[in-house]
Protein backbone atom coordinates (compact mmCIF):
# COMPACT_ATOMS: atom_id res chain seq x y z
CA UNK A 1 0.00 0.00 0.00
CA UNK A 2 1.21 3.40 -0.83
CA UNK A 3 2.44 5.49 1.93
CA UNK A 4 0.89 9.31 2.30
CA UNK A 5 2.99 11.55 -0.20
CA UNK A 6 5.39 13.62 1.32
CA UNK A 7 4.09 16.80 -0.21
CA UNK A 8 0.61 15.33 0.90
CA UNK A 9 1.48 15.36 4.56
CA UNK A 10 3.36 18.66 4.45
CA UNK A 11 0.06 20.30 2.75
CA UNK A 12 -1.90 18.62 6.06
CA UNK A 13 0.65 20.00 8.67
CA UNK A 14 0.06 23.72 7.14
CA UNK A 15 -3.30 23.91 6.13
CA UNK A 16 -5.47 20.83 6.89
CA UNK A 17 -5.89 21.77 10.80
CA UNK A 18 -8.24 24.26 9.35
CA UNK A 19 -10.87 21.20 8.14
CA UNK A 20 -12.88 21.07 11.18
CA UNK A 21 -16.56 20.74 10.18
CA UNK A 22 -15.80 20.06 7.04
CA UNK A 23 -17.78 16.84 6.93
CA UNK A 24 -18.17 13.59 8.75
CA UNK A 25 -17.10 10.90 6.74
CA UNK A 26 -13.91 11.14 7.94
CA UNK A 27 -13.07 7.06 8.88
CA UNK A 28 -13.93 6.33 11.99
CA UNK A 29 -10.78 4.00 12.27
CA UNK A 30 -8.32 7.11 12.09
CA UNK A 31 -10.24 8.61 15.31
CA UNK A 32 -7.77 6.48 17.56
CA UNK A 33 -6.44 9.63 19.72
CA UNK A 34 -7.83 11.23 22.50
CA UNK A 35 -8.05 14.97 23.82
CA UNK A 36 -8.18 13.86 27.02
CA UNK A 37 -5.23 15.11 29.22
CA UNK A 38 -2.77 13.16 30.88
CA UNK A 39 -1.37 14.03 34.47
CA UNK A 40 1.02 16.01 33.52
CA UNK A 41 -1.35 18.60 31.34
CA UNK A 42 -3.75 18.17 33.85
CA UNK A 43 -1.38 19.83 36.23
CA UNK A 44 -0.05 22.21 33.93
CA UNK A 45 -0.07 25.52 34.16
CA UNK A 46 -2.18 27.95 32.42
CA UNK A 47 -2.73 31.50 31.13
CA UNK A 48 -5.68 33.35 30.32
CA UNK A 49 -6.00 36.53 28.84
CA UNK A 50 -8.96 39.09 28.72
CA UNK A 51 -9.02 41.80 26.19
CA UNK A 52 -10.92 45.13 27.74
CA UNK A 53 -11.63 46.69 24.29
CA UNK A 54 -11.94 50.29 23.61
CA UNK A 55 -9.26 51.77 25.92
CA UNK A 56 -10.37 51.46 29.73
CA UNK A 57 -10.15 54.74 31.52
CA UNK A 58 -7.42 53.61 34.10
CA UNK A 59 -8.35 56.72 36.15
CA UNK A 60 -11.68 55.40 37.03
CA UNK A 61 -10.42 51.97 37.64
CA UNK A 62 -7.11 52.29 39.47
CA UNK A 63 -8.56 55.37 41.36
CA UNK A 64 -5.35 57.96 42.81
CA UNK A 65 -7.28 59.07 45.53
CA UNK A 66 -4.75 60.48 47.10
CA UNK A 67 -3.56 62.84 44.49
CA UNK A 68 -5.60 66.36 44.60
CA UNK A 69 -4.88 66.40 40.78
CA UNK A 70 -7.23 63.72 39.96
CA UNK A 71 -10.09 65.78 41.46
CA UNK A 72 -8.90 69.16 39.86
CA UNK A 73 -8.66 67.49 36.43
CA UNK A 74 -12.01 65.38 37.16
CA UNK A 75 -14.45 68.12 38.56
CA UNK A 76 -17.71 66.08 36.84
CA UNK A 77 -16.01 62.60 36.59
CA UNK A 78 -14.08 61.72 39.70
CA UNK A 79 -15.18 59.24 42.42
CA UNK A 80 -15.03 60.65 46.03
CA UNK A 81 -12.88 59.00 48.79
CA UNK A 82 -16.19 58.02 50.41
CA UNK A 83 -17.68 56.17 47.04
CA UNK A 84 -14.04 54.34 46.13
CA UNK A 85 -13.25 51.19 47.23
CA UNK A 86 -9.80 52.07 48.97
CA UNK A 87 -6.70 50.06 48.66
CA UNK A 88 -4.25 52.05 50.60
CA UNK A 89 -4.04 56.42 51.40
CA UNK A 90 -2.92 57.21 47.67
CA UNK A 91 -5.13 54.19 45.37
CA UNK A 92 -8.61 52.91 45.43
CA UNK A 93 -10.69 50.43 42.89
CA UNK A 94 -14.03 51.75 40.75
CA UNK A 95 -17.08 51.36 43.37
CA UNK A 96 -18.23 48.15 41.45
CA UNK A 97 -14.90 46.33 41.64
CA UNK A 98 -15.87 44.76 45.06
CA UNK A 99 -14.88 41.18 43.76
CA UNK A 100 -11.11 42.96 42.76
CA UNK A 101 -11.19 43.95 46.21
CA UNK A 102 -12.38 40.37 47.94
CA UNK A 103 -8.99 38.82 45.84
CA UNK A 104 -6.78 41.88 47.06
CA UNK A 105 -7.17 41.20 50.18
CA UNK A 106 -6.62 37.44 49.76
CA UNK A 107 -3.35 38.28 47.79
CA UNK A 108 -4.48 37.08 45.02
CA UNK A 109 -4.75 40.21 42.59
CA UNK A 110 -1.61 42.29 41.53
CA UNK A 111 -2.14 45.76 40.36
CA UNK A 112 0.62 47.36 37.83
CA UNK A 113 0.60 50.80 37.42
CA UNK A 114 1.18 53.23 34.65
CA UNK A 115 1.96 50.39 31.79
CA UNK A 116 2.45 51.91 27.68
CA UNK A 117 4.79 51.07 25.37
CA UNK A 118 7.41 53.19 23.95
CA UNK A 119 6.38 55.73 21.26
CA UNK A 120 2.84 54.75 21.62
CA UNK A 121 0.39 54.98 18.75
CA UNK A 122 -3.06 55.32 19.36
CA UNK A 123 -4.76 53.72 16.74
CA UNK A 124 -7.17 51.20 18.31
CA UNK A 125 -5.97 48.51 15.92
CA UNK A 126 -2.30 49.65 15.72
CA UNK A 127 -2.03 49.77 19.54
CA UNK A 128 -3.88 46.09 20.12
CA UNK A 129 -1.20 44.54 17.86
CA UNK A 130 1.43 45.75 20.46
CA UNK A 131 -0.19 44.37 23.43
CA UNK A 132 -1.18 41.07 21.66
CA UNK A 133 2.36 40.84 19.46
CA UNK A 134 5.12 42.47 22.33
CA UNK A 135 6.05 44.29 20.04
CA UNK A 136 5.95 46.77 16.47
CA UNK A 137 6.98 43.95 13.95
CA UNK A 138 3.63 41.24 14.44
CA UNK A 139 0.40 43.26 12.84
CA UNK A 140 -2.67 41.51 12.51
CA UNK A 141 -2.67 39.97 9.18
CA UNK A 142 0.80 40.17 8.43
CA UNK A 143 1.92 36.77 7.06
CA UNK A 144 3.53 34.66 9.66
CA UNK A 145 2.19 36.97 12.52
CA UNK A 146 2.88 36.23 15.76
CA UNK A 147 1.65 36.86 19.35
CA UNK A 148 3.95 36.57 22.35
CA UNK A 149 1.57 33.32 24.34
CA UNK A 150 1.82 31.98 20.73
CA UNK A 151 5.78 32.01 20.49
CA UNK A 152 5.97 31.03 24.35
CA UNK A 153 3.45 27.76 22.90
CA UNK A 154 5.74 27.14 19.83
CA UNK A 155 8.44 27.18 22.43
CA UNK A 156 7.25 25.16 25.33
CA UNK A 157 5.69 22.35 23.36
CA UNK A 158 7.59 22.29 20.06
CA UNK A 159 6.67 18.73 19.11
CA UNK A 160 2.77 18.96 20.43
CA UNK A 161 -0.25 18.09 17.75
CA UNK A 162 -3.43 19.01 20.07
CA UNK A 163 -5.28 21.51 18.69
CA UNK A 164 -6.51 23.13 21.69
CA UNK A 165 -3.56 24.48 23.49
CA UNK A 166 -4.57 27.93 22.70
CA UNK A 167 -7.94 28.38 22.49
CA UNK A 168 -10.12 31.47 22.25
CA UNK A 169 -13.62 32.37 23.21
CA UNK A 170 -14.91 35.07 21.49
CA UNK A 171 -17.39 36.06 18.55
CA UNK A 172 -14.52 37.53 15.85
CA UNK A 173 -11.30 36.91 14.51
CA UNK A 174 -8.85 34.90 16.20
CA UNK A 175 -6.31 37.18 18.60
CA UNK A 176 -3.04 37.68 17.60
CA UNK A 177 -2.15 37.00 20.90
CA UNK A 178 -2.56 33.45 20.98
CA UNK A 179 -1.24 32.77 17.23
CA UNK A 180 1.59 30.58 16.95
CA UNK A 181 3.44 29.23 14.18
CA UNK A 182 3.20 26.05 14.98
CA UNK A 183 -0.09 25.73 16.98
CA UNK A 184 -2.75 27.83 15.33
CA UNK A 185 -5.13 27.78 18.14
CA UNK A 186 -9.18 27.24 17.87
CA UNK A 187 -11.51 29.65 17.98
CA UNK A 188 -15.36 29.50 19.06
CA UNK A 189 -18.20 31.90 19.70
CA UNK A 190 -20.08 29.35 21.80
CA UNK A 191 -20.01 25.52 22.07
CA UNK A 192 -22.09 24.41 19.83
CA UNK A 193 -20.42 27.29 17.31
CA UNK A 194 -17.14 26.26 17.72
CA UNK A 195 -15.12 26.32 14.52
CA UNK A 196 -11.29 25.53 14.15
CA UNK A 197 -9.32 28.48 12.85
CA UNK A 198 -8.36 27.72 9.42
CA UNK A 199 -9.88 28.51 5.54
CA UNK A 200 -12.37 25.86 3.52
CA UNK A 201 -10.94 25.71 -0.11
CA UNK A 202 -11.24 23.68 -2.69
CA UNK A 203 -7.62 23.08 -2.26
CA UNK A 204 -8.83 22.25 1.49
CA UNK A 205 -11.84 20.34 0.66
CA UNK A 206 -9.39 18.12 -2.02
CA UNK A 207 -6.95 17.34 0.52
CA UNK A 208 -9.43 15.83 3.18
CA UNK A 209 -10.90 14.02 0.81
CA UNK A 210 -7.39 12.50 0.42
CA UNK A 211 -7.38 11.64 3.66
CA UNK A 212 -10.45 10.90 4.39
CA UNK A 213 -9.97 7.59 1.57
CA UNK A 214 -6.62 6.33 3.39
CA UNK A 215 -7.61 2.28 3.85
CA UNK A 216 -7.49 1.13 7.36
CA UNK A 217 -4.43 -0.73 6.16
CA UNK A 218 -2.04 2.10 5.50
CA UNK A 219 1.05 2.59 7.50
CA UNK A 220 1.14 3.35 10.71
CA UNK A 221 3.54 6.10 10.84
CA UNK A 222 1.10 7.58 8.47
CA UNK A 223 -1.84 7.14 10.76
CA UNK A 224 0.26 8.27 13.91
CA UNK A 225 0.69 11.25 11.63
CA UNK A 226 -2.51 11.83 10.78
CA UNK A 227 -4.43 11.26 14.15
CA UNK A 228 -1.75 13.74 15.70
CA UNK A 229 -3.03 16.48 13.75
CA UNK A 230 -6.31 16.54 11.90
CA UNK A 231 -7.99 14.17 13.63
CA UNK A 232 -7.26 15.67 16.79
CA UNK A 233 -9.11 18.44 15.28
CA UNK A 234 -12.46 16.65 14.79
CA UNK A 235 -12.11 15.24 18.45
CA UNK A 236 -11.77 18.46 19.54
CA UNK A 237 -14.79 19.79 18.32
CA UNK A 238 -16.61 17.04 19.96
CA UNK A 239 -14.63 17.33 23.03
CA UNK A 240 -15.38 21.21 23.44
CA UNK A 241 -19.27 20.77 23.02
CA UNK A 242 -19.53 18.49 25.47
CA UNK A 243 -17.44 20.03 28.34
CA UNK A 244 -19.13 23.10 27.66
CA UNK A 245 -22.46 22.39 26.48
CA UNK A 246 -23.29 20.04 29.81
CA UNK A 247 -21.38 22.72 32.09
CA UNK A 248 -23.10 22.89 35.43
CA UNK A 249 -21.80 25.63 37.81
CA UNK A 250 -22.99 27.51 41.21
CA UNK A 251 -20.92 30.35 39.58
CA UNK A 252 -22.73 33.31 38.75
CA UNK A 253 -21.44 34.57 35.69
CA UNK A 254 -23.39 37.60 33.90
CA UNK A 255 -25.41 36.07 31.00
CA UNK A 256 -23.97 38.05 28.73
CA UNK A 257 -21.43 37.59 25.89
CA UNK A 258 -18.15 37.86 28.16
CA UNK A 259 -19.60 35.87 31.12
CA UNK A 260 -20.32 33.14 29.04
CA UNK A 261 -17.29 32.94 27.03
CA UNK A 262 -15.32 33.26 30.40
CA UNK A 263 -17.96 30.33 31.99
CA UNK A 264 -16.89 28.27 28.91
CA UNK A 265 -12.76 28.90 29.65
CA UNK A 266 -13.59 27.53 33.02
CA UNK A 267 -15.82 24.25 31.87
CA UNK A 268 -12.90 23.43 29.66
CA UNK A 269 -10.21 23.86 32.54
CA UNK A 270 -12.18 21.84 35.08
CA UNK A 271 -13.51 19.79 32.42
CA UNK A 272 -9.48 18.28 31.96
CA UNK A 273 -9.03 20.02 28.46
CA UNK A 274 -5.00 20.05 27.60
CA UNK A 275 -5.56 23.90 27.05
CA UNK A 276 -3.03 26.24 28.73
CA UNK A 277 -3.65 29.52 26.86
CA UNK A 278 -7.34 30.87 26.96
CA UNK A 279 -8.54 34.42 25.16
CA UNK A 280 -11.98 36.20 26.28
CA UNK A 281 -12.56 40.06 25.10
CA UNK A 282 -15.37 42.06 26.98
CA UNK A 283 -16.30 45.49 26.42
CA UNK A 284 -17.93 45.89 22.49
CA UNK A 285 -21.17 44.44 22.98
CA UNK A 286 -21.80 46.58 25.78
CA UNK A 287 -22.54 49.80 24.86
CA UNK A 288 -19.34 50.15 22.31
CA UNK A 289 -17.32 48.99 24.91
CA UNK A 290 -14.46 50.88 27.20
CA UNK A 291 -13.66 53.85 24.39
CA UNK A 292 -15.61 56.42 26.38
CA UNK A 293 -15.49 59.52 25.02
CA UNK A 294 -18.88 60.84 26.19
CA UNK A 295 -21.33 58.93 28.79
CA UNK A 296 -18.18 57.43 30.85
CA UNK A 297 -19.45 56.88 34.52
CA UNK A 298 -22.52 54.93 32.98
CA UNK A 299 -20.76 52.41 30.84
CA UNK A 300 -18.10 51.96 33.06
CA UNK A 301 -20.70 51.16 35.91
CA UNK A 302 -22.16 48.45 33.03
CA UNK A 303 -18.82 46.88 32.23
CA UNK A 304 -16.85 46.87 35.25
CA UNK A 305 -19.98 45.74 36.95
CA UNK A 306 -19.83 43.22 34.39
CA UNK A 307 -16.02 42.74 34.37
CA UNK A 308 -15.89 42.46 37.97
CA UNK A 309 -18.71 39.25 38.54
CA UNK A 310 -17.27 37.47 35.46
CA UNK A 311 -13.47 37.49 37.13
CA UNK A 312 -15.22 36.55 40.68
CA UNK A 313 -17.61 33.84 39.58
CA UNK A 314 -14.44 32.64 37.55
CA UNK A 315 -11.92 32.65 40.62
CA UNK A 316 -14.50 30.97 42.37
CA UNK A 317 -15.77 28.68 39.72
CA UNK A 318 -11.43 27.26 39.82
CA UNK A 319 -11.32 27.57 42.95
CA UNK A 320 -14.19 25.22 43.45
CA UNK A 321 -12.32 22.05 41.25
CA UNK A 322 -9.13 22.60 42.56
CA UNK A 323 -8.35 24.63 39.52
CA UNK A 324 -7.76 28.34 40.82
CA UNK A 325 -3.81 28.01 41.67
CA UNK A 326 -2.97 26.34 38.07
CA UNK A 327 -4.68 29.63 36.44
CA UNK A 328 -3.03 33.32 35.93
CA UNK A 329 -5.42 35.52 34.50
CA UNK A 330 -4.53 39.38 32.99
CA UNK A 331 -6.40 41.71 31.47
CA UNK A 332 -4.69 44.46 28.38
CA UNK A 333 -6.37 46.91 26.64
CA UNK A 334 -5.10 49.56 23.65
CA UNK A 335 -4.28 52.03 25.59
CA UNK A 336 -6.15 54.38 28.83
CA UNK A 337 -7.25 57.83 28.38
CA UNK A 338 -6.30 61.22 29.32
CA UNK A 339 -6.52 62.90 32.63
CA UNK A 340 -8.44 65.56 31.54
CA UNK A 341 -12.28 64.73 31.40
CA UNK A 342 -13.63 66.12 27.50
CA UNK A 343 -16.65 68.67 27.51
CA UNK A 344 -18.77 65.40 26.87
CA UNK A 345 -18.89 63.07 29.81
CA UNK A 346 -15.86 61.26 28.98
CA UNK A 347 -12.35 61.08 28.20
CA UNK A 348 -9.97 60.99 24.89
CA UNK A 349 -7.74 58.41 24.04
CA UNK A 350 -5.04 58.39 26.35
CA UNK A 351 -1.04 56.71 27.35
CA UNK A 352 -0.25 55.02 30.32
CA UNK A 353 -3.00 52.56 32.09
CA UNK A 354 -3.34 50.04 35.07
CA UNK A 355 -3.37 45.99 34.12
CA UNK A 356 -4.31 43.31 36.65
CA UNK A 357 -3.12 40.38 37.52
CA UNK A 358 -5.39 37.60 39.37
CA UNK A 359 -4.77 34.10 40.90
CA UNK A 360 -3.23 32.43 43.73
CA UNK A 361 0.23 32.65 41.49
CA UNK A 362 0.46 36.23 41.55
CA UNK A 363 2.22 38.14 44.33
CA UNK A 364 -0.90 40.48 45.48
CA UNK A 365 -0.73 44.02 46.30
CA UNK A 366 -0.06 47.61 43.79
CA UNK A 367 3.14 47.23 41.64
CA UNK A 368 4.72 49.95 40.42
CA UNK A 369 3.93 53.79 41.02
CA UNK A 370 1.52 56.50 39.94
CA UNK A 371 1.94 58.29 36.80
CA UNK A 372 2.08 62.19 37.62
CA UNK A 373 -1.06 63.69 37.14
CA UNK A 374 0.76 66.76 36.31
CA UNK A 375 4.20 65.71 33.89
CA UNK A 376 2.11 65.22 31.33
CA UNK A 377 3.16 64.77 27.37
CA UNK A 378 2.85 67.40 24.97
CA UNK A 379 -0.90 65.57 24.18
CA UNK A 380 -1.77 65.87 27.91
CA UNK A 381 -1.41 62.31 28.54
CA UNK A 382 0.42 60.60 31.18
CA UNK A 383 3.96 59.22 30.94
CA UNK A 384 4.70 55.56 30.95
CA UNK A 385 6.13 53.81 34.22
CA UNK A 386 7.00 50.50 32.84
CA UNK A 387 6.76 49.10 29.45
CA UNK A 388 4.03 46.36 29.51
CA UNK A 389 6.63 44.13 28.39
CA UNK A 390 8.25 44.03 31.78
CA UNK A 391 4.75 42.08 33.26
CA UNK A 392 4.87 39.97 30.33
CA UNK A 393 8.74 39.26 31.11
CA UNK A 394 7.87 38.18 34.71
CA UNK A 395 5.17 35.97 33.39
CA UNK A 396 7.04 34.28 31.13
CA UNK A 397 9.89 33.60 33.14
CA UNK A 398 8.75 32.95 36.46
CA UNK A 399 5.03 31.45 35.34
CA UNK A 400 5.29 30.12 32.40
CA UNK A 401 8.80 29.38 33.16
CA UNK A 402 10.34 29.62 29.71
CA UNK A 403 13.21 32.04 28.57
CA UNK A 404 11.89 35.73 28.18
CA UNK A 405 14.10 36.76 25.78
CA UNK A 406 13.22 34.20 23.59
CA UNK A 407 9.87 34.94 23.37
CA UNK A 408 9.93 38.90 22.89
CA UNK A 409 13.16 39.11 21.13
CA UNK A 410 15.17 41.29 23.75
CA UNK A 411 15.60 41.12 27.25
CA UNK A 412 12.99 43.75 29.95
CA UNK A 413 13.92 43.44 33.31
CA UNK A 414 11.01 41.58 35.72
CA UNK A 415 8.77 42.93 37.83
CA UNK A 416 7.85 41.53 41.22
CA UNK A 417 4.50 40.38 40.22
CA UNK A 418 4.80 36.62 40.69
CA UNK A 419 5.22 34.89 43.79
Amino acid sequence: MSRIPIHTRRDFLSRGLGLVGVGSSIPHFLVRTSLAADKEEREGRIIVSLLLEGGPDGLSIAIPHGHDEYYKARPKLNYSKEELIRLNDEMGLHPRLTGFKSLYDKGQMALVLGTAFPNYDLSHFVARDYWEAGNKTDTTGKPGATGWIGRYLDHAFPDATSPTLNVAVVPRRFPLILTGKKHQGVGLDTPDAFAYKGQQSAKELDLYRKLSELPSACPRDDLDFISKTGINANSASERIRELAGHYATPAAYPDTQFGRSVKTIAALINGGLDGRAYYAAQGIAVFGGYDTHADQKGRLDALLGELNQTVSAFYEDLERCGNAKRVLTFTFAEFGRRVKENFSGGTDHGLAQPMFLFGPGVKGGIHGTQASLTDLDPNGNLKMVDDFRRVYSSVIEKWLCAPSETILGEKFPMLDVIA
